[in-house]
Parts: C-alpha cells; sequence; structure tokens
C-alpha cells in the first residue's frame, strides 16, 4: 500500500483535497469570524487550518522544499483537532447524527499516520508546536475563542484539548521519528530523524 504514497499524482490529489476541504470547513465558522477580531482568525478555524497546512506541507514536500516546523505542527493540528472533534460529537451523543463529521475527521487522522512518514522534523519543532498549541488553548478557552460547543460540555472539551496539547506533541514525535521516511523516485535520499539532528 505504501507504494501508492510514493505516486506524485496521488500525492497531488491529496493535496487539493486538503486545500479544499479545508477551504469548504472554514464557512462553518464564519459567524464566529464576523464576531471576533481578524487576529484571532487562525486559532478559530483550527480543523481546516490544519488541513490546509498538511496540503502546502505535501506540495512543500512535492518541489523538494519540505518546511519542518510547519509539516510537525500540522501533523499534531490533525490529530488534536480531528480526535477533538469526534470526541465532542461522541460525549455530545451526536456521533451517529452527525456521522458524516466524524467519518470525515477520521479520515483526517488516517491520512495523517499514513503521510507522516513524508516529513521530518527535530526537536525544537517539538516544543514549538507545544508552545503553538498551548497558546492556542489559551485563546480558545480563556479569551472564548473556542468553536462552538454544546451546553454542559465545555469542561469536558477543555479538558481533552489540554490534554492532548500536552500529550500529543512528544508521543508523535516518539511514534514519527521511529518510521521509516516514505522517499519518492525523484528524491535521492531520505531526511535526517528528528533525534538525530537537534
Amino acid at each position: 500500500m505504501f507504494e501508492l504514497f510514493r505516486n506524485k499524482l496521488f500525492l497531488v490529489f491529496l493535496l487539493i483535497i486538503n486545500f479544499c476541504a479545508g477551504i469548504y470547513s472554514i464557512s462553518y465558522y464564519f459567524s464566529q469570524l464576523e464576531q471576533s477580531h481578524w487576529f484571532f482568525w487562525l486559532f478559530i478555524i483550527d480543523c481546516p487550518l490544519y488541513a490546509i497546512l498538511f496540503g502546502i506541507n505535501i506540495f512543500l514536500f512535492l518541489i523538494d522544499k519540505p518546511s519542518e516546523a510547519l509539516s510537525f505542527i500540522s501533523i499534531v493540528g490533525n490529530f488534536k483537532y480531528g480526535l477533538w472533534t469526534i470526541f465532542v460529537l461522541t460525549i455530545a451523543g451526536l456521533a451517529g447524527a452527525q456521522w458524516f463529521f466524524v467519518l470525515s475527521h477520521i479520515l483526517l487522522v488516517i491520512e495523517t499516520i499514513v503521510l507522516a512518514g513524508l516529513f521530518a522534523f527535530k526537536v525544537k519543532h517539538v516544543l514549538l508546536a507545544f508552545l503553538w498549541f498551548i497558546v492556542n488553548d489559551f485563546i480558545d478557552y480563556f479569551l472564548g475563542m473556542h468553536p462552538f460547543v454544546f451546553e454542559g460540555f465545555l469542561f469536558y472539551s477543555m479538558s481533552f484539548a489540554l490534554a492532548s496539547t500536552i500529550i500529543l506533541p512528544f508521543l508523535l514525535s516518539i511514534i514519527f521519528s521511529s518510521k521509516d521516511k516514505v522517499v519518492l523516485p525523484l528524491r535521492a535520499k531520505s531526511r535526517k530523524r528528528w533525534a538525530k539532528s537537534i
């Protein structure tokens, strides 16, 4: 199966899917964006932002100009908000009624797992991701910029978000640094793993 992810045309297809899905999904946040200062917009459009960033990372990989910091932040972001959305819908008892949203976020997480082998990162990028999502959670839950949460579930959604910010950057760095990197035929050699290039 992994041969498929060495295919440039397939990666271009995933790039387009991520861009289109991310841009379309921003429409779900229009009412909140209209009521918020533009400075906070990047912190409001959580899932769309990281889908778009993941698409950008695929593009940068294809032109051999990858951004290690951006790639790791998008990996953590896709995991964090993909799982967060599934969690919030499940505890609210709406996972069945909102099955399309659940499925789309499951696919987002699966895509990230499979394609993580494209990207390299260093220890400093893990710390940067940790700090970025700490700031994001602060803006979401202490400045009130979090996505819509059903009444009575704010504490649980905040707890899940904070726990994933603390755990995911370090857990994913361990998991993905131990995986072999995918190499396209046009690339001469794979990238160094973060543990070897602090």
